[in-house]
């Protein structure tokens, strides 16, 4: 069963690089017929936190100004610079949230390019935005949507930039299906013992920071939370020490993600004083993970989704011991709201 779920992961990973060349005539037509001002990253839930990664590596390379926002409070404040110079990449896996749907509506009002990711191309949210790319995932979700969309980013910067990395960071990327699942592999024994000895757990704190950060907040909110029923606090490494240290004692449940970007010293700060005070720390730090032929220098970008692999085998393997399938829900798509 889990050679088969890797295989159908890897086939997902590389279904999303092999809409490169799409990719690239996308951004080139986007370039070519828009004065280009400002990049917004708008979604939900785990559609948002997929969105971090995404802005962490353009603000690295790019002096264009990024933001990033929840759907429904997009769609309500209407920010000012939102303009029809403005590129909204937007992003909704079911392609059917309410709000997001709303927020590419509000680009056509504004006359704004926008760029949808969704399972399906034929939803609401494929139909509302300009361009549309599709990647249905059985397994490996926000993997294939951090590969679609880091392609689409990388493409914005060639086209607007002096970016002389697109190659280097086009051939890392084809390493990736063979990798991540290598990485998924190695994570059985790590996941299979914070799943026994966490089965019983209540509440989790989960701390990230940097490209990484979407990565904890979405395993709180989406996985503990949303399909595990556990109270989940996400807390970022850099705010740790400003108010959520205080309830650490030596029973306080931490889960600390990693990665290896810039911010990998404030995460390691909260780690250090963490292991100090409590006796229930996890560590999941994609240094751990090997990925053969991908540069050094690129390994904070790929960070996210090594953690994301991981993770992936984290959530299964709790899943089962709590005999609590992920896939339960009690209101989400059971109840109107």
């Amino acid at each position: 069963m889990v050679s088969e779920e890797n295989k159908v992961y890897k086939e997902m990973i590389r279904k999303g690089l092999d809409q490169r060349g799409e990719i690239e005539r996308v951004v080139r037509e986007i370039l070519s017929r828009t004065n280009l001002k400002n990049v917004f990253f708008v979604g939900c839930g785990g559609s948002l936190a997929v969105m971090t990664p995404c802005q962490y590596l353009f603000e690295t390379y790019s002096t264009m100004p990024t933001y990033i926002y929840n759907a429904g409070e997009f769609v309500e404040r209407k920010p000012i610079q939102f303009t029809k110079d403005s590129l909204l990449v937007v992003s909704s896996y079911s392609g059917k949230t309410p709000e997001t749907v709303a927020a590419a509506n509000l680009a056509k009002k504004v006359g704004a390019v926008s760029i949808g990711f969704t399972g399906i191309a034929d939803s609401p949210l494929g139909k509302a935005v300009d361009y549309v790319f599709a990647n249905h995932a059985n397994t490996g979700v926000t993997d294939s949507k951090i590969i679609v969309l880091y392609q689409i980013l990388l493409n914005v910067l060639k086209g607007t930039q002096s970016f002389d990395k697109y190659d280097d960071f086009m051939n890392a990327m084809n390493l990736l299906p063979e990798e991540l699942v290598n990485v998924k592999l190695a994570a059985v024994d790590a996941a299979e013992k914070f799943a026994k000895e966490n089965k019983d757990e209540k509440y989790f704190m989960v701390l990230g920071a940097g490209a990484c950060w979407g990565a904890a907040y979405s395993y709180a909110i989406c996985i503990l939370e949303e399909m595990q029923w556990i109270i989940a606090q996400p807390v970022h490494a850099g705010e740790y020490f400003h108010g959520p240290f205080e309830i650490v004692t030596e029973n306080t449940n931490l889960l600390i993600l990693k990665g290896e970007d810039a911010s990998r010293p404030v995460v390691q700060r909260a780690e250090d004083f963490s292991r100090k005070y409590s006796k229930k720390v996890t560590v999941v730090d994609s240094k751990d993970y090997e990925l053969k032929g991908i540069p050094e220098n690129l390994r904070g970008f790929f960070s996210p989704l090594v953690l994301s692999a991981a993770l992936d085998v984290f959530s299964q393997s709790i899943a089962r011991e709590r005999e609590h399938p992920l896939s339960t829900r009690r209101y989400m798509g059971v109840v109107d709201y």
